[in-house]
């Protein structure tokens, strides 16, 4: 009877992974946009959730892996390495913020991670002759895939992503370790741990996947401007985070495909101003009556 339950609940989940594939292509394009997404959110569940700490500069790095692809693509470089060198850059700039970052706490941490955001934002902008600037970074080369490879491809990504971080929260001493941090810095220390370097690890993992999410969106989108990466984006991350549950890397992929995808199915009421008011409630109604987020109800209907 166990077997046929677990045949049962691997095949929902293949029909599920699947069912976007019959989409629409602007569907499929919201889908794959919303996975992008959630790699964020899963930095931020990372960084926020597992270890603490308040960031508001993610879209920061999600930019410096975008742009680090779409410049080196131009320049003739393997989209692929160009992909790894914007991953490995935003986590070299997340050990840097981390190093000043790591000693701060509550609203300094989050005033500082928010003026790094800034920062990355006006170096983006005004950096013309690397970045083109305003007039935005055109025509990526990325080999030409088609909609339906590039959801596979971000898919078993996120999944990927998903599995390691389960793993991490639930099973390994490194999940263990980044919630004494957390929750109890003093008696962290007092068994041993070294505080400063684990809150350092954590901000250049969570840099890493920020800039990968970046990387993947330049190659799929294939365009860049700086308003891309501005430090609205990185609270409507952070409003993923939230919604999904902080610390609930399941909740985040279900609220960044709830956010990216609700805002485009509400334009059939025409008005701007309507549909945002829409919205905005939607969010709110799940803030009010789940504050734990989605990833809580999920915890709770599994207990």
């Amino acid at each position: 009877m166990r077997t046929f339950k677990t045949l049962l609940v691997i095949a929902g989940a293949a029909v599920i992974l699947a069912l976007p594939l019959s989409f629409g292509l602007f569907w499929i394009n919201m889908v794959i946009t919303a996975l992008i997404f959630s790699l964020v959110v899963f930095s931020i569940n990372l960084l926020t959730g597992l270890t603490g700490l308040l960031s508001f500069g993610q879209a920061g790095f999600v930019g410096i892996g975008a742009y680090t692809l779409g410049v080196l693509a131009k320049q003739g470089n393997p989209p692929l390495l160009a992909g790894l060198y914007g991953v490995l850059l935003a986590m070299a700039c997340g050990f840097l913020l981390g190093l000043p970052a790591a000693r701060l706490k509550g609203h300094y941490l989050a005033i500082g991670t928010l003026g790094f955001g800034i920062l990355i934002y006006q170096l983006l902008t005004n950096s013309v002759d690397i970045t083109r600037g305003p007039m935005g970074l055109l025509g990526i080369p990325t080999g030409g895939i088609d909609k339906q490879t590039w959801y596979l491809i971000t898919l078993g990504v996120c999944l990927a992503v998903l599995a390691a971080l389960a793993y991490v929260d639930r099973y390994s001493i490194v999940g263990v370790v980044l919630k004494m941090v957390r929750h109890d810095e003093i008696a962290a220390r007092a068994s041993g741990i070294n505080v400063f370097a684990v809150k350092l690890i954590a901000f250049t993992v969570s840099a890493g996947l920020a800039g990968l999410s970046g990387a993947l969106f330049a190659a799929y989108v294939r365009f860049l401007t700086p308003d891309l990466f501005n430090e609205q984006e990185s609270f409507r991350y952070m409003m993923m985070a939230v919604v999904g549950g902080i610390g609930s890397p399941l909740g985040g992929v279900i609220a960044s495909l709830m956010l990216t995808t609700i805002p485009e199915g509400l334009r059939i009421l025409g008005e701007d101003n309507l549909r945002l008011l829409v919205y905005g409630t939607m969010v709110l109604f799940v803030l009010w009556f789940l504050p734990s987020g989605i990833g809580g109800l999920l915890e709770r209907r599994r207990r």
